[in-house]
Order: structure tokens, then C-alpha cells, then sequence
């Protein structure tokens, strides 16, 4: 086999998704690896070194009051906002099992229901977006209870 074939071979192989090549002939072989590099090793990241979420750049947000609660995503997809028109808007009350939105996931819409009742003080979730498990969807402000 001469040089050109064997340059041949190293050029197939770089655009290739495969990491080794093989070539037999007549009494001869010849086997060309490219070098495959090895995965990043994880490493702990501090709170400070962490880039800013990929899809929206914001200020961070002030850590809530203590008495504020939040109705979290109850799994991994992208939220649909319930329409303003149900009262899904800052400001608004809303009561315990209420549909605040929905997440689709795998092609299927799924209600996002308040657990607790109050009064919307922000929504944390533009419509559209991705979300994980967990993040805070909006953030609620208990009702008083009323006195007679």
C-alpha cells in the first residue's frame, strides 16, 4: 500500500464518526486510530462561578420573604402560563387546586396546580421556556386570614 492511500485513509477518518479504520487487502493490512479525547472530569462549581441560565439572562432575583411560598415545576419540560384571563397574573388570587399553567413533556400537556392558595407577587417563568424539576414557576403571598 502506498503513501497516498494510507494519506487517503487518515482523511476518510477525520471527518468519520468512527475512531479506528481497518483496511485489508491482498496480504496486507493497515489499521489508522484517531486520537479520541477524553470527557471533561467534573469538578464542584461554587455558586459564584456558575454561568448565567443559558436560555435567559436577568438580574438574580432578592432572596424571597420568609413568608412567601412558591408553586414549583413538577417536572422537566417547557411551561404554557394559564391565560391572564383565569387570574394567573400578578396580583391575582388564586385558590388551592387551581390550574396556575401546564408543562409539556414528551409531546403531553400537563396541568401545573396550586397547592396552597394567596396572592401572586411574581411569576418567575416566562411562557415557553424550558423548566426543570423543582424551579420556582411563581411565587405566592399567603392570605391573611380574614377576622370576623
Amino acid at each position: 500500500m502506498d503513501i497516498a492511500k494510507i494519506e487517503e485513509l487518515i482523511n476518510i477518518l477525520k471527518d468519520a464518526r468512527v475512531s479506528e479504520l481497518t483496511l485489508r487487502g491482498k496480504g496486507s493490512s493497515i489499521t489508522v486510530k484517531k486520537a479520541v479525547a477524553p470527557p471533561p472530569t467534573a469538578r464542584p462549581v461554587s455558586a459564584k462561578e456558575k454561568p448565567p441560565h443559558p436560555m435567559k439572562h436577568q438580574e438574580a432575583a432578592p432572596d424571597p420573604a420568609p413568608e412567601s411560598l412558591a408553586i414549583t415545576a413538577p417536572m422537566v419540560g417547557i411551561f404554557h402560563a394559564a391565560p391572564e384571563d383565569r387570574g394567573v397574573r400578578p396580583g391575582a388570587s388564586i385558590k388551592p387546586g387551581q390550574i396556575v399553567g401546564a408543562i409539556e413533556s414528551m409531546k403531553l400537556m400537563n396541568d401545573v396546580v396550586a397547592e396552597v392558595g394567596g396572592r401572586i407577587t411574581e411569576v418567575a417563568v416566562d411562557d415557553g421556556l424550558p423548566v426543570e424539576y423543582g424551579q420556582t414557576l411563581f411565587r405566592l403571598e399567603p392570605l391573611k386570614a380574614e377576622s370576623k
